[in-house]
């Protein structure tokens, strides 16, 4: 059955008139009445009795013209969700977070995201380490990740959103912790606590290579799978570690943050499949500017 022949039935159930429904439909009435034989053809039932003055559903045509406003109305609907789709005004988008320091930016990149395109779901996933963000947005696991610069694999674009400072974890008690900055001569010889091989990304080789600019290597001697136990262990007094700036939100007792300025800052970008066809996609990539602008306005 095609759908132009239910809406013609559809049109001379309602008329109850040839020629209306054709006035209605802006075609000429045999045309019509040839669309109305092949659709009670396909259906294998007498759905209108017609004489030259009068035109009347049958029983059967009453049952047809019940559901098959139904699959008009269906039809209909399903075009207008395909078009909003299409044009990126519904649908979802899943974004990855790369941990506690990205917290900020993915509350701002929520509250700008939710105003421009508020039918679209946001589904937000993580962590998503930097060792398996270009597998999984090739996957297609993700439409787009927060991820800290740089990020390994083919055909993903990037674009930085903002760049946060660095800062060591300190005991409360620790020599150092009451001061403003510290130096990385200062942690030569402090016990330090890194992230685990699987999990290592971008702040670990910051710190490396700052220290190693300086002429000496940190003195590893424990890991740790993220940020949060990172800080416990410090808080418990095993040794140091470092952490942006930005994650100074996580209270956890016993700890202080001290600027280390000697160590760049880290930049965080928005990471996505050059492949990725999901329109509703380019809406957060057109938002990056914006929400950069707003985090450095609050810093």
């Amino acid at each position: 059955m095609e759908l132009r022949h239910i809406e013609a039935f559809i049109a001379v159930a309602e008329e109850l008139n040839f020629r209306r429904a054709a006035e209605r439909l802006h075609v000429a009435q045999p045309p019509l009445s040839q669309q109305i034989k092949r659709l009670e053809r396909d259906v294998g039932a007498t759905l209108l009795f017609r004489t030259t003055r009068h035109v009347a559903l049958t029983p059967a045509g009453e049952a047809f013209l019940y559901e098959a406003r139904r699959a008009v109305q269906g039809a209909h609907a399903a075009r207008r969700a395909a078009r909003e789709v299409a044009a990126g005004r519904t649908g979802v988008v899943r974004l990855g977070f790369s941990g506690p320091a990205s917290y900020e930016v993915l509350m701002l990149l929520t509250k700008m995201y939710r105003k421009r395109r508020p039918q679209v779901r946001l589904d937000v996933v993580g962590p998503v380490y930097g060792s398996d963000l270009a597998e999984r947005l090739s996957h297609g696991e993700i439409d787009a990740s927060l991820a800290r610069l740089p990020v390994q694999g083919s055909r993903i674009a990037v674009r930085e959103i903002v760049r946060q400072d660095m800062a060591v974890a300190l005991p409360a008690d620790h020599s150092l912790a009451d001061r403003p900055f510290v130096k990385l001569h200062d942690l030569s010889d402090e016990p330090m606590i890194s992230y685990s091989e699987e999990h290592r990304g971008a702040v670990p080789s910051v710190v490396q290579t700052a220290f190693r600019e300086h002429g000496f290597s940190p003195n590893v001697i424990q890991s740790a799978p993220d940020m949060h136990a990172i800080m416990s262990l410090v808080g418990g007094g095993a040794g140091i570690g470092f952490v942006p700036l930005s994650v100074s939100h996580i209270k956890v007792p016993g700890v202080v943050l001290v600027p280390v300025p000697e160590i760049p800052p880290l930049p965080l970008a928005l990471a996505w499949s050059e492949d990725d066809v999901n329109p509703a996609l380019a809406a957060l990539i057109d938002i990056i500017d914006d929400v950069s602008a707003s985090y450095r306005a609050g810093q």
